[in-house]
């Protein structure tokens, strides 16, 4: 396998082996892209100026048949927390690129026009993009199909990141050729427009280069994990994750109207029931994978009363930051927005999050979906309003003066209030991504490891170490390019030990996984301290400590030095 690094301005390639002695062989996903970073981008260079670097990496079980292993992750200095950041995606290209022998793509410099990179059998190529200038996703990605063939692989922007919007996402082509899937937090896309490239096509091969060492032993693990995961996740597969807006309402911790309440008086309308008898009803899909390796197929396809196809893979995130937190209860308009969110390129959390803002500011009206549509076409425009609206929720506090924002290091807090989802504030809190849910997501029920107790959800005891762990886990997964719903835990790390041993050749222990994790999660700190954000900013908004969580009655309550030392663990 290789790194590729791609000059965009000269349009020119250096291929760099990864060989058995390389500081990156045992490194994937975002423990690649995490390195690269930390070596290669200065720390408080400009997020959208030449010396930042885009790194697309495969996971080091990617182009293998291990369940779930079939994701991208992309990093860069993030433009909306300008620390380090990842944000891994499923879809068709990741599985593709590996089957190049391209264990990441390196994008350096500057392009002075906007342009397509081209990966096929001869090599990598550059085409102009010029005739595709504010095009969004869902036109730019048939468009291309026409071009290069319909079984390509996509990585994308939409208009979003053109306009170099902070919370603009890269969009993947999923299996049935909707640009559903993204690597969304963190304003990535953003940096891909800063390099003015508008998607990179890979068009397939018939033979894979990824290697497997010893595929017996491999199938050995591999297959009856498998097979756990597909029986054991039925219900995830049925309803999705947005089978947990009920729950997390009942719960208490579903954040509603901007943070000021946990539970939504009318959850049911926009919840996991609601979508599955919605997509029956319509002859839509559901039990969709979101890449080739996919077992769980947690994912579904929404269509409209006439059945055509408005989203897919509508998530509990979106639904919680585009419905319970803008008090709008009508799934066909949350789906309408997800639409226009993959079509701007636009993370629907951030988004979601930002007009929350808008909302409790009164600049927009409560529950006003068709305000909502009207903001999204001026992002996709790049007007004044639109780049209001697309620079996340710290942006437009800042512009209108309103102090009560829902952040964490400049990122908006995703969909579990932290007053009650103990565990998940810390996360929140202490990951070096900046209020990213899924750098360890402690939804309840979760634990890293089945012989030890946590405590209760609400409680704060045990609640560090459980995320710890999970962050640990987690970080690990995404290294391999796993989805972490096959579970960030203590016991899947000996599988995960076994599928690398066997397809690498390798004699590692359990030790030896668990502390690739450790070396790339102080990497990611590492280079935060340089670029200005120190263990000192690990805390939530003062409003989460002051204001109780209704109905609950909760408040976050962990101190700031069990915050600021949280990371002492990995010494």
């Amino acid at each position: 396998m290789r790194i590729a690094r791609i000059n965009v301005e000269f349009e020119e390639t250096h291929n760099e082996e990864i060989t058995s002695d390389s500081k990156f062989f045992l490194l994937g996903g975002r423990g690649l892209s995490s390195q690269i970073i930390l070596d290669e981008v200065p720390p408080l260079c400009d997020p959208l100026g030449d010396e930042n670097k885009l790194i697309l990496a495969n996971g080091l079980l990617t182009g293998s048949p291990f369940p779930c292993s079939a994701r991208t992750s992309i990093g860069a200095k993030s433009p909306l927390t300008n620390g380090i950041k990842e944000a891994n995606v499923g879809g068709r290209p990741s599985i593709m690129l590996a089957s190049h022998g391209i264990r990441a793509l390196v994008l350096e410099g500057k392009s002075s026009e906007l342009k397509f990179i081209v990966i096929d059998k001869e090599g990598i190529k550059f085409e102009s993009a010029g005739n595709y200038i504010g095009v969004g996703n869902y036109d730019l990605h048939r468009e291309l199909y026409k071009k290069f063939g319909y079984k390509i692989g996509i990585y994308s922007i939409g208009p979003a990141g053109e306009h170099l919007l902070k919370a603009a996402t890269v969009a993947t082509n999923d299996l049935e050729g909707y640009p559903s899937r993204h690597a969304a937090r963190g304003g990535l896309g953003a940096v891909m427009g800063s390099k003015r490239i508008k998607a990179i096509i890979i068009v397939p091969l018939k033979n894979s280069q990824v290697k497997i060492f010893n595929i017996q032993a491999f199938r050995e693990v591999s297959k009856p994990f498998a097979k756990n995961l597909a029986e054991s996740k039925k219900n995830f597969s049925i309803y999705g994750t947005a089978n947990m807006v009920r729950a997390m309402s009942a719960y208490g911790g579903l954040p509603t109207k901007n943070f000021r309440m946990g539970s939504y008086d009318k959850a049911m309308d926009i919840s996991g029931e609601k979508l599955h008898e919605l997509v029956i009803a319509r002859n839509g899909r559901k039990r969709v994978p979101c890449s080739p390796t996919c077992v769980i197929k947690c994912s579904n396809i929404i269509t409209d009363e006439k059945g055509e196809h408005i989203t897919s893979s509508l998530e509990y995130e979106t639904i919680f930051a585009n419905g319970s937190n803008l008090l709008i209860n009508n799934l066909d308009d949350v789906a309408r927005i997800d639409h226009l969110c993959d079509d701007n390129g636009i993370d629907t959390i951030e988004f979601g999050v930002t007009m929350g803002v808008a909302m409790d500011a009164e600049k927009v009206k409560w529950g006003d979906s068709h305000k909502v549509f009207e903001i999204l076409k001026e992002i996709k425009k790049g007007s004044t309003i639109g780049k209001l609206y697309g620079n996340g929720v710290c942006h437009l506090g800042e512009k209108i003066g309103f102090e009560r924002i829902p952040h964490i290091k400049g990122q908006g807090i995703s969909g579990y209030d932290p007053r009650v989802f103990k565990a998940m504030s810390i996360t929140y809190t202490t990951t070096p991504m900046g209020a990213d849910h899924t750098a360890g997501a402690a939804i309840a029920g979760r634990v890293a490891n089945q012989e030890k107790d946590y405590g209760e959800l609400t409680e704060n005891k045990g609640k560090l170490e459980l995320s710890y762990e999970l962050q640990l886990y987690t970080t690990i997964l995404d290294s391999l390019g796993c989805c972490y719903f096959i579970g960030p835990s203590y016991e899947n790390m000996e599988i995960i030990k076994g599928a690398l041993n066997a397809m690498y050749n390798l004699e590692l222990t359990l030790t030896d996984v668990i502390d690739i994790g450790k070396r790339i999660l102080k990497s990611e700190i590492d280079f935060n301290e340089k670029a200005g954000i120190p263990q000192d900013l690990n805390d939530v908004p003062e409003f989460f400590r002051t204001e109780s969580s209704k109905p609950t009655g909760l408040k976050f309550t962990f101190t700031e030095a069990e915050l600021k030392q949280f990371w002492k663990r990995l010494s």
